[in-house]
C-alpha cells in the first residue's frame, strides 16, 4: 500500500456560483483554524461519574456567560409566525430611539433582545404592551436557566387595569396585595406609579395559563367592609386549561375528548370495554 503522502489531495468542486478560474478548496482548508480569535475553543477533560462522561463548567464560568445576557428580554410573538426580519424592523422603529440592542432568533416566534443597558430594557417593559402588526408581543426579563420554549410557557406577563381602587389603597403594598389575586405582580406603569391619573391602576402581572381571568376582585377592607375592584384586560391570550400552556387553545388541544354522533354499526365496531354505553373514544 502506498503511504498517505503519495495519495492526491481530495478536491471540493466549486459551486455553480463560483467564478471561472477560482481555485479549488481542499478538505484541509475547510477545517483549517478560523482567522477570528473569538471562534477558537479549548479542550477540558470531562468528569467521569458512574461511568458516564459529564461536562461541568465551574460556577464562575457560568456566571460570566450569564452576564452577557443580563440586560436581555425574551420576546414571545403570540398567535402568529412572522418573518424574523420584519419583526426586527418593527422593533427597531419602536425601540431604536431608546437605546441600541441586538436581535437574536431562538425559534419561530421566540426572540432574545439584548440591550446595552438596563435602563433601555426597563423602559421597554414599563411602556408595554407591545404588538407586531396587531399580534401581541409578550416580554419577560431573561433569567439564567429560564425556558425559551413558548410551548413550555405556563405563565406570561399580562397588563391589567384595576378600577374602583380607593385613593388610600394607591400604594405599592396595597396594589401588590390586590393584584396578587391574579398572579405574581411585576410592576406598575409610570402614570400609576406617579398617581398622575386615578381612574385606574395599570399593572403588569405574571398570569398562569390555568387562570380563569376574573373580571373583578373582592377586596376585604377594615371594619368588616368589602368592595369590588373591576378588572380589564387590554389583551387576553388564548390558553389551554388541559395542558396549562399558552401555546394553543382547548379546542385545538390533542388531549381534548370530543363527543360526536356516529351510526350504530360504527359504534359497535369501534367500542372498547372501557367506553360508556352508546359512546366510543376517538383519539386525534
Amino acid at each position: 500500500m502506498r503511504p498517505s503522502s503519495e495519495f492526491p489531495p481530495i478536491l471540493v468542486s466549486p459551486s455553480p456560483a463560483t467564478p471561472l478560474g477560482a481555485p479549488y478548496t481542499t478538505w484541509k482548508n475547510l477545517f483549517s483554524p478560523s482567522k477570528n480569535p473569538d471562534s477558537a475553543l479549548q479542550f477540558f477533560e470531562p468528569s467521569l461519574i458512574d461511568g458516564i462522561h459529564q461536562a461541568k463548567p465551574p460556577p464562575e464560568v457560568i456566571d460570566k456567560g450569564a452576564l452577557v445576557w443580563e440586560h436581555a428580554l425574551v420576546a414571545f410573538l403570540v398567535g402568529k409566525e412572522l418573518p424574523t426580519q420584519k419583526v426586527r424592523e418593527v422593533l427597531l422603529r419602536k425601540w431604536g430611539q431608546v437605546g441600541s440592542f441586538s436581535f437574536h432568533t431562538v425559534s419561530n416566534g421566540v426572540f432574545l433582545i439584548k440591550f446595552d443597558n438596563g435602563q433601555a430594557r426597563d423602559w421597554v417593559m414599563d411602556n408595554g404592551p407591545w404588538d407586531i402588526w396587531g399580534f401581541h408581543l409578550a416580554l419577560r426579563k431573561w433569567t439564567k436557566g429560564m425556558s425559551l420554549k413558548f410551548e413550555e410557557c405556563n405563565s406570561i406577563p399580562i397588563w391589567v387595569k384595576l378600577f374602583n381602587v380607593h385613593v388610600h389603597l394607591w400604594t405599592k403594598l396595597d396594589l401588590s396585595y390586590i393584584v396578587s389575586v391574579l398572579g405574581r405582580p411585576f410592576y406598575m406603569d409610570a402614570p400609576t406609579t406617579n398617581r398622575q391619573s386615578l381612574a385606574y391602576a395599570r399593572i403588569c402581572v405574571d398570569m398562569s395559563a390555568s387562570s380563569p381571568f376574573p373580571s373583578s376582585i373582592l377586596l376585604d377592607l377594615d371594619e368588616g367592609g368589602t368592595t369590588i375592584v373591576g378588572i380589564e384586560y387590554p389583551w387576553k391570550p388564548q390558553a389551554c386549561s388541559l395542558c396549562k400552556v399558552f401555546d394553543h387553545a382547548n379546542k385545538s388541544c390533542p388531549k381534548e375528548v370530543r363527543r360526536e354522533w356516529l351510526p350504530k354499526p360504527v359504534v359497535e365496531a369501534c367500542r372498547k370495554s372501557e367506553d360508556a354505553e352508546g359512546w366510543i373514544t376517538i383519539k386525534r
